[in-house]
């Protein structure tokens, strides 16, 4: 233990004396003003010897530690949370999907849950507008990481739009959805899985 602490204070040591030489060697001299009793550490400043020296009569607010803690719900969490409920609607409608559809279509898991996961996933895009509208450059390159975000995030959720939209057209045509707009909700569930996965 005795060598641990030795090490230390040596290295802390050298140190000091490093960034002494250092100042002396850039004539960068530091001094310590306004250096009395009746200052708390707050008050003592540090200031280049080459300036003139001033009194400088600063004050630290008591500010206390409940102004500084982190709301439950920001605009980036709110776009976060929104992002990844699309997600999982998506999943949901995915997994929920029935192997033959009945005449209540529009009242099925699968229609509700695909249903709300563009609404989310639109919900998402607009919030993560107003949230990171300076965030989204084209001349930084369409890889870049926070525009891939943003494009992947609107195919995802027009694949969702179109996949929903799809199904409930063909149930009003013929009376049944085909299986044709899976394709879509997959390639709109990949879109947002990777959205997502590039911010996180």
């Amino acid at each position: 233990m005795n060598l641990i602490v030795r090490s230390v204070m040596t290295c802390a040591l050298m140190v000091g004396l490093s960034v002494s030489a250092q100042a002396n060697e850039y004539n960068n001299h530091m001094q310590w003003i306004d250096l009395d009793s009746a200052l708390s550490t707050s008050d003592i400043f540090v200031a280049d010897n080459r300036l003139p020296a001033q009194r400088r009569n600063a004050s630290v607010p008591n500010i206390p530690d409940s102004a500084f803690e982190k709301p439950g719900i920001t605009e980036n969490n709110l776009h976060m949370y929104l992002g990844l409920a699309s997600l999982a609607m998506g999943g949901m409608a995915a997994i929920s999907a029935p192997e033959e559809y009945d005449a209540d279509l529009l009242n099925t898991v699968h229609f509700k849950a695909a249903k709300a996961s563009w609404q989310l996933g639109a919900a998402a895009i607009a919030s993560g507008f107003y949230s990171h509208w300076d965030d989204f450059h084209l001349e930084d390159g369409l890889f870049d990481r926070d525009n891939l975000h943003v494009l992947l995030g609107l195919v995802g959720t027009l694949g969702y739009y179109l996949a929903v939209k799809g199904a409930v057209d063909e149930y009003n045509d013929v009376g049944y959805p085909s299986t044709d707009h899976a394709s879509k909700g997959i390639i709109g569930g990949a879109s947002m899985t990777f959205a997502i996965g590039f911010t996180w």
